[in-house]
Parts: C-alpha cells; sequence; structure tokens
C-alpha cells in the first residue's frame, strides 16, 4: 500500500544530512538528502534492504534516483505532459485517505508538524510536486510499454519463481464510509449568499473593494487591511478559493460569490509571483453552530441505523456521503492492512464487528460513518486465492522487464556523473 509507506517515511525520517551533490544526471542534480529521503521511504516498502550494507543500500537508492530523473529528462523531451487539473484530483484523493487513517484533518497537521517539520499547505505542495512526476513516469510507460496482460503460464511462472520470497499478506480489513458535513443551516447560507450578491453589486457600481472590505467582511484577520491577506503558496488556501483566485485576471473580483468551508466569498486577485499570489476578500461567515452539528448528528446516526438493519450501506453512500470521490462507488474505500490504521481511526476500526457500522465519529467538519465490510487474517498469496494480485504483479513484472530495456537505450543519451562513492555516500547519510 503506497499511501500509509508515504506517510510513514514522512513521519518517521529525521532532518535531512547537510546536502551535497551525489549524482548529476544531465543538468539535474540529486542531492545526499534526496538519496536519504528515498532510503528511509525505501526501507518501509522493502525491509528486506536492510540485509544489504550500508554502501549497497545507498548505491541500489541512488541508482533507483538516477533512473527517475532519466525518465523524467525523457518525458520532457517526449513534451508528455499531466494536466493541473489531473494533479489536484490525486492530491485531493490522497490527502483525504491519509486523513482518514490518521483519525481526521487535525491529527494529521499534528502529525505533519510534529514529525515532519511541514506544514499541510506545504505537503501539499510537496505532494503535487511528487504526483506530477509519477503522472510523467506513467505517461512515459503508457507510451512506449502499453498495458500487458499475462497468460496463464506467465502468471505461474512468476509464481514459481518468486513464491519463496514474496511477502506474507498482513492482517487486512474492507472499510467503506459515510462522511456526513455540518453544514449551516439553509436560511442562514441563503441570507449570507445574498449579501455577498449585494456586495458584488456595489463593487460593479463603483465602490472601493478595500473600503467595502472593512465595512462588510466577517474575517477578523484581513477586514482591518481591506481584506488583503498577503501573498500565499499555492496550496495553502482553501482548494476552492484558490481556484476561484487564480482563474481571475490581476485587478479583478470575482463576479459570483465563491462558497469555501468558511462561508461566501468575494475575491480580487491582487498580484501573481511565480508559486505565490496576493489577495483580498470579503467574508459573509458561515460558521456552523450547535444546532447545525446536532442536525448532522442526527443524520450520521440515522444512516447508521437504516445500514446495521439491513438497508444498503452502498445506495446510502451514494446519496448522502459528502465526500464524492468514494460516494461514487457505494462509499467503498477498499483494502488496508491493519497494522497500518494509525491514531483514531485505528481505535474505531478494531471495535467495529465485521459486517457491522460504528458509531458517527466526530471530525474537524463533520461526523464519520465507517462500515467493516470483510476481513482476512495474514497468510501467503497463492494461486488459487489471489489470480488476480499474481496476475497483477507478474504484469507489472514484464512491462518492468520492457521499460529497463527502453531505460537501457535513453541512459545512453544522459550524462550521468556520479559524484560520491557508496562508501562516502552512506557516511554522509549515516546508513
Amino acid at each position: 500500500m503506497i499511501l500509509p509507506l508515504l506517510l510513514t517515511s514522512l513521519l518517521s525520517s529525521p532532518l535531512p544530512p547537510p546536502d551535497g551533490i551525489a549524482a548529476l544526471v544531465g543538468d539535474q542534480p540529486i542531492l545526499v538528502s534526496d538519496v536519504s529521503e528515498a532510503l528511509h521511504y525505501q526501507v518501509q516498502a522493502n525491509p528486506g534492504l536492510e540485509k544489504l550494507s550500508p554502501p549497497d543500500r545507498a548505491k541500489r537508492v541512488l541508482d533507483q534516483l538516477v533512473d527517475d530523473k532519466i525518465l523524467l529528462i525523457r518525458a520532457k523531451a517526449e513534451t508528455l505532459d499531466v494536466s493541473e487539473s489531473e494533479v489536484n484530483a490525486r492530491v485531493e484523493q490522497r490527502l483525504s485517505e491519509m486523513t482518514q487513517r490518521a483519525g481526521g484533518t487535525e491529527a494529521l497537521v499534528q502529525m505533519l508538524k510534529q514529525k515532519g517539520g511541514l506544514t499541510l499547505g506545504q505537503y501539499r505542495l510537496r505532494l503535487a510536486r511528487e504526483i506530477r512526476e509519477e503522472g510523467l513516469k506513467e505517461k512515459l510507460r503508457d507510451k512506449y510499454v502499453g498495458k500487458i496482460d499475462p497468460v496463464r503460464e506467465e502468471v505461474l511462472a512468476f509464481y514459481k519463481e518468486y513464491k519463496d520470497s514474496m511477502p506474507m499478506l498482513p492482517d487486512q480489513v474492507k472499510l467503506a464510509q459515510i462522511v456526513v458535513k455540518i453544514t449551516s443551516d439553509p436560511k442562514r447560507d441563503s441570507a449570507a449568499h445574498q449579501k455577498a450578491l449585494d456586495a458584488i453589486e456595489k463593487l460593479r457600481q463603483g465602490a472601493d473593494f478595500a473600503t467595502l472590505a472593512k465595512e462588510l467582511s466577517q474575517d477578523p484577520g484581513s477586514r482591518d487591511s481591506g481584506g488583503d491577506i498577503g501573498f500565499t503558496h499555492r496550496g495553502e488556501l482553501d482548494p476552492v478559493y484558490e481556484r476561484a483566485a487564480l482563474a481571475l485576471e490581476v485587478g479583478r473580483y470575482t463576479q459570483t460569490p465563491v462558497r469555501s468551508k468558511f462561508g461566501w466569498h468575494v475575491i480580487e486577485l491582487v498580484a501573481k509571483r511565480d508559486q505565490e499570489f496576493r489577495t483580498r476578500h470579503i467574508l459573509f461567515s458561515l460558521v456552523p453552530d450547535a444546532t447545525d452539528t446536532a442536525r448532522a448528528k442526527e443524520l450520521a446516526d440515522s444512516l447508521r441505523r437504516v445500514a446495521d438493519a439491513g438497508g444498503d450501506f452502498a445506495a446510502l453512500a451514494r446519496e448522502y456521503s459528502a465526500e464524492k470521490a468514494s460516494a461514487s462507488f457505494g462509499g467503498t474505500l477498499g483494502w488496508y492492512p491493519e497494522n497500518e490504521l494509525q491514531g483514531q481511526f485505528k481505535d474505531l476500526i478494531s471495535s467495529i464487528p465485521t459486517g457491522k457500522t460504528g458509531a458517527p465519529v466526530l471530525t474537524a467538519d463533520g461526523f464519520l460513518v465507517i462500515r467493516v465490510e470483510e476481513r482476512l487474517e495474514s497468510r501467503k498469496l497463492t494461486p488459487d486465492e489471489d489470480w488476480s494480485r499474481l496476475s497483477q504483479l507478474a504484469a507489472q513484472m514484464l512491462s518492468n522487464r520492457k521499460m529497463s530495456t527502453w531505460l537501457g537505450h535513453w541512459r545512453e543519451q544522459v550524462p550521468v556523473d556520479i559524484r560520491l562513492t557508496p562508501q562516502e555516500l552512506a557516511r554522509r547519510i549515516g546508513s
């Protein structure tokens, strides 16, 4: 499972060592800290690496990073691209899954801060970069390798070759969810929306944005400065707010109100530079109150009762869940190794019997209703029980072999300068 490993790697890695260039691929440097970070992740993904000597571990990781750089250079030469919308969608999906595993947004923020030294906005930027690079390599693989469907004999040959080295499948649990957001009363929402419309009309009639923000905005942090929140990095603000702001031309304001989790905004884009942008806004706040929380809790409780009385959980998720990515699949989150669940989420899952739905759990912005659909005990992969998974693994191996052939050709076209010996690299990263 890639996501929990990414999270574990991030939260367990020490501060990077003093940097230096370990290798130069074309004009792209690979830093000592890059190798250190990748090593922590790869050991999590493949504990067998710990059996290698420190220099051999360092060399293997550096070789992989060199190959990754060559693939990205080739993707650039092929003018391959990953759309911003695709990257954003994947970022939101991963953050949603990581938030569930951590036990809520606040828990994830605390883990990022305490163990990784990153804010959620900083991690979002880092994740977007990683996802964009993954997407480029996927497109390169699609172009030169394509889809591989191994025949039965190839799957059996793969199993025979690797069965003794395959790791045990851990205890796993299949989960589904319904997310009930705490939202403000529709009447209050409508009234705030109308106020935002009225503010836009005043701007059209020539009102000064800063003066209007001082008069009307309900954001105490920016009201006195005319709604100006200064420069922010991409990924640091509410995604809805950010998309609306970046769709504007500098000096323009939104022609319709923008709804974020904080309320209705009128946004003006003041300036842009590199990965930063500056906005000011007029906010008509819609912070949910106790009545809103009680209404959401009542809905979550009723959905749980219906599900445990034999109701169709998938149908309930499609109709009521506010988390649309999983709702479109009937709330299904998929299979998770139980030992990789974390925090409040882990305690919750362990308390829910198989085939039952847990009591709604209050999160930062709503209630989480979790159902444990199935459980599987730890075991070895076998052709009888895991044919689909073995087919996927065999296809991946055949794909990798074909891709390695192409990589060998491309490697000859890119100058690679290894600056540090494996022994020196291992010493610097403390491997």
